[in-house]
């Protein structure tokens, strides 16, 4: 405190003293400050030398400040926690970020892991106590770790992981015990998703023998691209020899006749052969294109339905253009395609009928479907000319409906069919997230456990997404209507009581 407090001065004249004191650089300033200011000169000096001193602190010491932190056991437990699941951390990885998150703070290998047990104890008795009795289509799928399956199974509806179980094997046997715990639950399923496996049918048509089992489309896309892109580095190496030989050719001089012969030989044949190659790779394009079609509700060129009793036929007569093709990549894909269309025309088969009994004309139902598809290509960022396009189509088709039906009636059958479109199940891309989410785990851990299968599933299940349909949400909340404002708080490990 200096002697400026037990002056006269009031406080915005103790702030313009300061602040002019501070400023001067005669001695003879100074005192005339002391007199405007009715102020002894050692008050002067004191004032002077105090703002000083402020100033140097805020201004030249900043770096060197420091905060400190104070934690306490219920935090650290907490952070434990979240440490293991929220990234692909092992125990002693945890052990050594604490002190660096925690400067001064140490835990050894024991007490991490005895926390780590008591929390995939409490998840455990967390995920048994959910009902699933509000579940009813689900996308079933394994990954292996080590060597061992994990069996899986995705709400589609809401994204909620029904469970995670480390089995020895996956057979319909071990798919129907992981069914019936979660039958236990109030499991009861109508649609399962599934790809090819043998085991996943069988114990769902175990378990569940009234559930309509429907090939994925996913995996059937996915098998089809990973061919393409093998046809198109063909293509593109066929076309880069031809350009080669080419070049070569053209290089070679008049005078040397026989060379010169032989390398236009060679430059016939392999242009020739990327021609072949190329028109490979379009025909294989349009019979995927047409497979691509045969899978979607409603056609964009003319806005009709497309039968379910035709999408099977689509799929196979696609599938035999493949097979022709000089491609052994081709046919496999063309066989796997083959013994997937019933299942794949499943999906559609369930919607039709939904479709035929709104209270709408079948064409205006076209029409909303079609926008609908419209919308969801170009969320997907097609190229300008293909955006452009789709733009004044969906302009086109809109104004189309709201003449038929006007403008109440049109935005209420949108909202109809987004609705009904989006309980349309024929992909396990929910599966395939949640497989995204949990592959860096199981390549991390020598081996998982069922407890830490358990505390991942709590997560999963609780924490709040950050993108996608359900963005802002947790699965637990789309599933129950129950909000998770903390979710290590719902397995035992609340924050500590804030001292105030």
């Amino acid at each position: 405190m200096t002697r400026l407090h037990r002056t006269h001065l009031t406080t915005s004249q103790k702030r313009e003293f300061a602040a002019r004191v501070v400023s001067v650089q005669e001695q003879g300033s100074l005192s005339a400050l002391s007199r405007d200011f009715a102020v002894s000169r050692p008050t002067a000096y004191a004032a002077q030398s105090a703002a000083r001193k402020v100033l140097d602190e805020h201004f030249c010491a900043t770096s060197q400040v420091r905060h400190t932190l104070s934690v306490d056991e219920a935090q650290l437990r907490r952070a434990v926690v979240m440490l293991r699941v929220a990234s692909p951390t092992s125990i002693r990885a945890i052990e050594s970020l604490v002190p660096v998150l925690y400067p001064g703070v140490k835990l050894s290998y024991g007490k991490i892991q005895s926390w780590l047990v008591e929390a995939e104890q409490q998840a455990q008795a967390f995920n048994e106590s959910v009902p699933l009795d509000g579940i009813s289509a689900v996308a079933l799928d394994e990954m292996f770790s080590q060597g061992a399956p994990v069996l899986a199974g995705v709400d589609l509806d809401s994204g909620f992981l029904l469970g995670l179980r480390l089995s020895e094997r996956r057979d319909g046997a071990s798919w129907a015990a992981y069914l019936r715990e979660h039958q236990a639950q109030g499991l009861s399923l109508q649609v399962v998703v599934k790809d090819a496996a043998r085991g996943i049918s069988a114990g769902v048509k175990e378990v569940f023998p009234q559930a309509e089992q429907r090939d994925d489309c996913f995996h059937a896309l996915y098998a089809m691209n990973k061919v393409r892109r093998r046809l198109e580095q063909a293509a593109y190496k066929a076309i880069s020899a031809e350009y080669e030989a080419d070049a070569v050719y053209s290089k070679i001089s008049c005078e040397e006749r026989l060379k010169r012969d032989k390398a236009h030989r060679q430059w016939v044949w392999l242009r020739r052969e990327s021609r072949r190659i190329v028109e490979r790779l379009d025909r294989y394009e349009a019979a995927m294109h047409q497979v691509r079609e045969a899978m979607e509700v409603v056609s964009l060129s003319d806005a009709q339905f497309i039968g379910p009793d035709t999408v099977a036929a689509r799929i196979e007569t696609a599938a035999d253009d493949m097979a022709a093709l000089d491609s052994r990549a081709a046919k496999s894909v063309a066989r796997y395609l083959r013994g997937r269309a019933p299942g794949l025309a499943l999906a559609l088969s369930a919607l039709r009928p939904q479709l035929d009994a709104l209270p709408y004309e079948r064409h205006d139902c076209a029409l909303g479907c079609v926008i609908w598809r419209l919308i969801k290509r170009l969320n997907k960022s097609p190229t300008s000319a293909q955006r452009y396009t789709d733009r004044r189509h969906l302009v086109g088709v809109y104004a189309q409906l709201i003449e038929r039906l006007g403008q109440t009636q049109a935005d209420a059958l949108l909202t109809t069919l987004r609705t009904m479109l989006s309980g349309h199940h024929r992909a396990s891309s929910a599966i395939e997230g949640f497989n995204a989410a949990l592959r860096p785990h199981l390549y991390l851990h020598k081996g998982v456990t069922p407890g830490f299968l358990a505390l991942f599933q709590a997560y999963f299940n609780l924490h709040v997404r950050r993108w996608g349909r359900h963005k802002g949400t947790s699965a637990y909340e789309v599933l129950r209507t129950q909000r998770v404002e903390d979710w290590l708080t719902l397995i035992g490990f609340p924050p500590s009581p804030q001292v105030h």
